[in-house]
């Protein structure tokens, strides 16, 4: 089994989740109980994603997966998701004048000025945050300006 990017606290709520769902008590769960997982995980996958989600991990060509089965595909969705917000974060790097990396596992680049994204967060996007206060807490150096580190920190 490959590393799973899972917390203890992360695998045993698998665990309570796992045997939740395994209605019929089996010790797996089929295509149609592993939807309702990802379903009480707030995800809507199509019986193709399911399907593939099964394949990708059934080690025993079952058509079900068992508990150390069910973890991979939990740690593959929870690295989706975590992909995907990085890509969101990224856009609104680019969106606010940062520079978007080469290479989308390498870290953004550059420096946008504070005022700049003050007036898109306020002005531009009609936001009624205090960004000013936001910034200021972000900005320890008083540079005037924000980095990507710093903006993610904003973001959060």
């Amino acid at each position: 089994m490959a590393q799973l990017n899972l917390t203890q606290e992360e695998i045993d709520a698998c665990r309570e989740s796992f045997l939740l769902f395994d209605q019929d008590r089996s010790g797996t769960i089929d295509q149609w109980e592993l939807r309702e997982v990802l379903r009480a995980m707030g995800q809507h996958p199509t019986d193709e994603e399911i399907f593939q989600m099964i394949s990708e991990v059934d080690d025993n060509a079952s058509n079900s997966i068992d508990f150390s089965e069910f973890l991979q595909v939990i740690a593959k969705q929870k690295e989706k998701a975590e992909s995907s917000e990085d890509s969101d974060i990224f856009d609104a790097w680019v969106a606010v004048g940062g520079d978007r990396p080469a290479v989308i596992t390498d870290e953004p680049t550059g420096i946008v000025d504070t005022n700049k994204l003050v007036k898109i967060i306020k002005h531009d996007f009609g936001l009624t945050i205090d960004i000013e206060k936001l910034v200021e807490e972000i900005d320890l150096d008083d540079s005037g300006t924000v980095d990507f580190h710093e903006f993610k920190q904003l973001l959060s």
